[in-house]
């Protein structure tokens, strides 16, 4: 009888063959990968939009704050214990409306997944280990999405730090182009008697273009008022004041003119 088999030349032809599908497919699967976690970012920050309406629901129109100052005698500190530090609390914006989201995640954007030293406990244990010392800290502080702390709210000094209060949304005349929240990074920024966040980590914060450091340029995040695209350097996922969601290109979020109420008004309300 006789035996048929592949020849060595028609073995090769096939790999060949199967080398040249593996080229073209594993970047479309990749891109796909990609286009998931974008969608899953853009839902995520609905639902934050929507928990910041029912927020906002139940007072009397105002905003969010960023972050909540408080002491250990604050009900908060016994739910968020590790928000709390000799005495004080800080309650950012993505804790307070945990009894909204009943969600953590949905803080997070699917790729922000880097942590950074600075952010370590004496265990040595990261942002996303909720075993750490400074977890709730770390989540109100570094989650994803920054908002717009310096329009949405209102800032005074107090004895421990900036005290924040949320504007109420009445005040802004064009709530479809006031930007509410958006994806940010912790990265490059310099506090006083804090080291600096060298990875791109989120942030619980954005600052309008009249913030925006000139000094410095990208990648440095500070040249961008925080704002980190992480689907496209030069755009980030973006919510806006009246719950809708888009993909804007960073420039396009810098108003035209040379005034600060020119500049920042996608920002400031006047839209």
């Amino acid at each position: 009888m006789n035996k048929k088999a592949f020849t060595l030349i028609e073995l090769l032809v096939v790999i060949a063959i199967i080398a040249i599908l593996a080229a073209i497919l594993f970047p479309v699967f990749a891109q796909a990968k990609t286009a998931a976690k974008k969608t899953m970012t853009i839902s995520n920050l609905k639902q934050s939009s929507l928990a910041t309406m029912l927020y906002m629901g139940d007072n009397d129109d105002g905003l969010v704050p960023l972050e909540l100052l408080a002491f250990t005698n604050d009900p908060l500190a016994a739910t968020y214990p590790s928000a709390c530090t000799g005495g004080v609390c800080l309650f950012g914006y993505p804790l307070l409306l945990q009894p909204y989201s009943k969600n953590v995640e949905m803080f997070y954007d699917p790729t922000d997944r880097a942590d950074d030293a600075t952010l370590a406990d004496s265990q040595g244990r990261g942002r996303f280990d909720k075993n750490s010392e400074y977890y709730w800290y770390n989540f109100g502080h570094y989650a994803s999405f920054g908002m717009n702390r310096r329009y949405l709210n209102s800032r005074v000094m107090g004895p421990y730090g900036p005290v924040y209060s949320g504007q109420p949304s009445s005040i802004f005349e064009a709530p479809a182009s006031t930007l509410l929240y958006a994806e940010a990074t912790g990265k490059d920024i310099v506090s006083p008697g804090r080291p600096v966040v060298t990875n791109p980590i989120g942030n619980n914060r954005v600052d309008a273009p009249s913030f925006w450091n000139l000094g410095v340029t990208f990648p440095d995040a500070r040249s961008q008022g925080q704002l980190w695209g992480r689907y496209d350097s030069k755009r980030v996922v973006t919510a806006w004041l009246d719950g809708h969601v888009s993909f804007p290109a960073i420039s396009a979020l810098k108003g035209a003119g040379s005034t600060t109420e020119e500049i920042d008004r996608f920002w400031n309300g006047r839209g």
